[in-house]
């Protein structure tokens, strides 16, 4: 018998072993399958390479289209835009007709060639005057905000940036909320600071994180940078006597002497605080608005102020309104008790707030009669004209009551300032001194003259 070739495996002694397979004594020789290799290899391989003939050659013979992603990815165009190839692109866009504003990803030819990884200046305006002569498309972003543009500006391409600052906008923002200034600041690309603050830039605009571009460049440090910004002009701020009561006279402004503050002006901080529009508190009080003035306003006078946003004036006047809306009781307010123990600031403290009460009266009145008159309130019926009428006639009661006790109170205060100074009643008081002094002096020389005219005439 022959030597099998197959069979159990051959053993040690152990004839208790429990292996029932079999074994091959020859190697089995599998062929290996050929690694896959996309059909564009070599010609994205190419256009990595900068190789234009291989490049040329390749789209021949794939009978592949220019405006196509190669490998699905970027297009050739892109390509040769990002990478510098100029006698690649010119061929692409010249002699095949490539889309300059076929997008991938949100990614134009435009945007690669003012970001190009070669920092060719020359090489980049060749790059851009070739797409843009082809009708490359400028005021376009990415997904992340960036334009052609601000690649220019972050890149240092001065004639890139003089070539296309007639047709973009200054302000537009990436995603970060910088405009095209702040990639040249924070680059510290001196000569195109130079361009865009000559071409007008606003260097007020502020980006995401509250940072101005004058801000970022003394983050930086670049102080030759701060020189060419033009200095903003410095926010108003709301002087801190606007903000609280802080003396006597500012709760009782039409008692005493006025005060520097607009009338009842604190009140509007807490106000504009429950509509919460607090920001907007310094157009107000540069405006010196008082509160009797803010509470019959409209959006035209909103407006004239420096309040631009629509959504700001809307919810001032709604503000407004609710706080006229609001009932309102002559027993929400202290009244001085005849028995009782007060003494002249707390009768003090009662009298000004009833003299703010009336202030809040007097505007509601207005701000009824004025919108009334713009038939903005529809037509009262008889029962709420009745109830209107009873309510001025307790009104006025508490006015005339209230009439007396501030012109009890105003017979202390003084006509004039305690410290105040007249120059012109001390000049005239100077003058007054000068000329007694003369008097007395030629009355004391009249009568020694004639004292001693009469000594003479006696000792004769």
């Amino acid at each position: 018998m022959s030597n099998c070739t197959y069979g159990p495996p051959m053993d040690s002694d152990d004839s208790d072993s429990s292996y029932d397979g079999f074994y091959f004594s020859d190697k089995m020789n599998r062929p290996k399958p050929a690694p896959y290799v996309h059909p564009e290899q070599k010609l994205y391989d190419a256009v990595l390479d900068g190789d234009f003939e291989a490049v040329v050659r390749e789209i021949k013979a794939l009978l592949f289209h220019v405006d196509d992603s190669l490998k699905d990815g970027p297009t050739i165009l892109m390509y040769a835009c990002m990478n510098g190839q100029y006698e690649l692109a010119e061929y692409l866009v010249e002699k095949l007709s490539a889309n300059v504003n076929r997008h991938v990803d949100s990614v134009m030819p435009l945007m690669l060639a003012c970001d190009c990884q070669k920092k060719d200046a020359h090489l980049v305006d060749k790059l851009v005057r070739l797409l843009l002569r082809n009708g490359a498309v400028i005021n376009v972003s990415d997904k992340y905000g960036m334009t052609p543009f601000m690649f220019a500006c972050r890149n240092g391409f001065t004639s890139v940036v003089r070539m296309m600052i007639k047709e973009v906008s200054f302000d537009a923002v990436d995603n970060k909320g910088c405009t095209p200034i702040f990639h040249a600041i924070e680059h510290n690309h001196i000569e195109v600071v130079k361009i865009l603050v000559e071409a007008g830039v606003n260097v007020t605009i502020a980006n995401n994180k509250g940072y101005t571009p004058t801000q970022v460049a003394e983050c930086h440090g670049y102080y030759d940078l701060i020189q060419l910004l033009p200095q903003a002009p410095s926010a108003y701020l709301v002087p801190s006597h606007f903000l609280g009561y802080s003396t006597l006279r500012d709760q009782i402004p039409r008692l005493f002497l006025k005060s520097d503050c607009p009338e009842y002006f604190q009140e509007l901080n807490c106000i504009l605080q429950s509509m919460e529009v607090q920001n907007t508190l310094r157009y107000f009080a540069e405006a010196r608005i008082s509160l009797a003035e803010f509470l019959v306003m409209d959006e035209q006078s909103l407006k004239e102020i420096g309040i631009e946003f629509p959504i700001y004036r809307n919810k001032i006047m709604k503000g407004i309104l609710d706080f006229h809306l609001h009932h309102w009781s002559k027993k929400s307010i202290a009244r001085v008790k005849k028995d009782g123990m007060d003494n002249f600031y707390e009768i003090l403290m009662i009298a000004a707030n009833h003299l703010q009460q009336l202030v809040i009266l007097q505007a509601s009145l207005q701000f009824v009669l004025k919108n009334q008159k713009a038939q903005k309130l529809g037509q009262p019926s008889e029962t709420q004209l009745t109830i209107l009428q009873s309510n001025l006639q307790g009104y006025r009661d508490v006015i005339n009551e209230m009439s007396r006790t501030v012109k009890y109170l105003g017979s202390f205060s003084p006509h004039k300032n305690p410290l105040y100074i007249d120059f012109n009643d001390i000049i005239a008081e100077r003058k007054r001194k000068k000329v007694r002094n003369y008097f007395k002096y030629t009355t004391i020389l009249l009568g020694i003259s004639v004292f001693i005219c009469l000594k003479c005439k006696w000792f004769q």
